[in-house]
């Protein structure tokens, strides 16, 4: 099985050049390095034991003058190179992952913590910048410069290069030993910053609740309690790190100061020359420096791979809309908008498809699309520890509205999320004219329904900028146009801005009808063959069930509809109506007056 570390280096699979790319900068960086030390042995060299004049070692000043800024381009390039790849991998990360999200569904989304996974996609995918951008590079580089700078002193003097080669064992090692701690603090860490983001998002949610009930204090101390066990868990952190610098920089300085007092007294027995002596002298910090740098690189990995680890369980399997913990039912109420206008006999028989319906044909304003025929059929779906569906079959034929009765939980809006790709039946089929629905694409299909729920998702931003939402690169006009059938052109333009006022989160500033409203418009700007209402006037005042109403009556006509209620209460214009009962699907015939009580 793939390991987190090993999964997270195969993302940068894509990049792999440009890795390869920076590894070869930094190695050229640490070779001109050498060049630079070999011309500060040369000036040494020559002014002190050769005496030679200042014109003379001139040559030697300009190429060590060249080589510090060859190397200053070479470093430059070399970290653009890891940006660019850590840039890219991150892209793409965000991108999968948005992927997946949208593949697990909003159903098995709604179990998960927003707060956790806003930390996740924004703090986690940028945590492994490090990785890609320092880590990796200066792993190839801290395996790469070591041999080239022995490969040059070994031939100066064996016994210094035997010398560094011993000392460095212990920085590797001293890493292993204090990274595996590291790692699962960084663990513990990052598992407090997703609990706190997750708690103090709810906590937001719910202030005005904890108000009412006079917990806010009680809440100030969970929220106080849980930053601190954050900024504990930081601390440690910051102590394993700071411990593991202070033993890579003391096992370096006692190897270089070993290095340094057996290549001096060499020197002054006479033993070792004074410039191979004095080229080890300057190559060896050189040499520990990039094995150093790994060591505070390697915490940095840590960091990655403890911020990768809910990345990779997303990435790499993540929970399927099937095992959604709660099911989603119908809830509220509220007198439904289109009701029965035609009286029916009793009947408990299965659903069939119903006649062409040529009076909706006629009705069916210009550029309307044909709707095609859908039919579900044997449809099982189950919760986990509660069946939902055991053989629900419905035909809708083109045109045709339908209003989907049942109580709250029955599974009325769980065959509109299977309708709308969020789950998958376990067993049974949906069809789509001739086609089987699993057979069309997605986006397409989705693109040719409406679907306005009980509570429908305003953003942050400008009222035109939510009404483009239902289509990207929709004009002024269009969306005035929409708004207009959706009747909320009026109150939108009674406010300061018009289109351009600013609504909060989740539509705050507007009302419930107007929240409605706009969602509706959004619907106009589509061409949708098939409406799914999930209660859309629950919870509203009669005037804005009213106007939501006029609206949802000009999209459906000559559209076919699936109108989702748990009781109806009025006159209306359905062609059928159909229950929902012990996963079942049947036929109701009965009086509205008699349906109503």
């Amino acid at each position: 099985m793939v390991g987190v570390p090993e999964w997270l280096t195969s993302r940068g699979r894509p990049v792999r050049k440009r890795l390869a790319l920076t590894v070869a900068l930094g190695e050229l960086a640490g070779i001109l390095l050498l060049g630079q030390t070999a011309f500060l042995v040369e000036i040494g060299n020559g002014a002190i034991f050769r005496h030679s004049s200042l014109a003379s070692l001139a040559p030697d000043f300009a190429g060590i003058l060249a080589v510090v800024a060859l190397r200053a381009v070479v470093t430059w390039a070399s970290r653009g190179a890891a940006f660019s790849c850590a840039s890219e991998v991150k892209q793409s990360m965000r991108a999968d992952l948005v992927s997946r999200l949208e593949e697990i569904g909003p159903i098995a989304l709604a179990d998960m913590h927003a707060g956790e996974l806003a930390t996740t996609a924004v703090d986690g995918v940028e945590a492994i910048d490090g990785y890609f951008s320092r880590y990796l590079p200066q792993r190839a580089v801290a395996s790469l410069l070591p041999l080239s700078i022995l490969a040059v002193v070994l031939p100066l003097d064996w016994i210094s290069g035997v010398i560094l080669i011993v000392t460095a064992v212990f920085l590797p090692l001293t890493m292993i030993v204090i990274g595996e701690e590291a790692h699962e603090r960084n663990r513990r860490l990052w598992g407090r910053l997703s609990q706190m983001s997750a708690h103090f998002l709810d906590a937001l949610r719910g202030l005005p609740t904890l108000k009412m009930f006079g917990a806010e204090r009680r809440e100030a101390e969970v929220v106080a309690s849980t930053s601190d066990a954050y900024r504990t868990a930081s601390m440690e952190v910051m102590r394993i790190a700071f411990l593991s610098s202070f033993m890579l920089e003391l096992i370096s300085t006692v190897s270089i100061a070993i290095v340094a007092v057996v290549s001096g007294l060499r020197m002054l027995a006479g033993s070792l020359p004074f410039a191979p002596g004095y080229f080890i002298l300057l190559a060896a910090p050189e040499y520990f420096l990039s094995l150093r740098t790994l060591g505070t690189y390697y915490h940095t990995r840590m960091e990655a791979v403890s911020a990768a680890e809910r990345l990779f369980e997303l990435l790499s399997g993540g929970p399927s809309a099937a095992d959604a913990a709660a099911a989603p039912g119908a809830t509220g109420g509220g007198a439904a908008i289109l009701a029965v206008s035609r009286q029916a006999t009793a009947s408990g028989r299965a659903v069939t498809a119903a006649e062409p319906l040529a009076t909706r044909a006629a009705l069916r304003p210009a550029g309307t699309p044909r709707s095609r025929p859908l039919e579900l059929h044997d449809l099982r779906f189950s919760y986990p520890g509660r069946p939902v569906l055991s053989g629900a079959s419905l035909a809708v034929a083109p045109g045709e509205h339908i209003a989907l009765v049942g109580p709250s939980g029955a599974g009325k809006s769980t065959i509109l999320h299977l309708l709308l790709g969020f789950i998958q039946a376990e067993s049974g089929s949906i069809t789509i004219g001739d086609r089987p629905l699993g057979e069309l694409d997605r986006s397409e299909w989705l693109a040719r329904i409406a679907w306005l729920p009980q509570r429908p998702t305003l953003f942050h931003g400008t009222i035109a900028e939510n009404i483009a939402v239902g289509r990207l690169g929709a004009s002024l006009a269009e969306m005035r146009e929409a708004a207009r059938k959706a009747y909320a052109d009026e109150f939108i333009e009674r406010l300061p801005r018009g289109y351009e006022s600013t609504v909060g989160e989740l539509g705050e500033g507007l009302s419930g009808g107007q929240i409605q409203r706009v969602a509706l418009a959004r619907l106009f700007l589509r061409d949708p063959e098939l409406v799914l209402l999930d209660e859309p006037t629950a919870h509203l005042d009669l005037e804005s069930e009213r106007l939501v109403g006029a609206g949802i009556a000009a999209l459906t006509r000559g559209r076919s509809l699936l109108y989702v209620t748990h009781r109806l209460g009025g006159a209306g214009d359905f062609d059928r109506l159909v229950a929902l009962e012990e996963g079942r699907l049947a036929e109701l015939a009965a009086t509205p007056r008699e349906e109503a009580r």
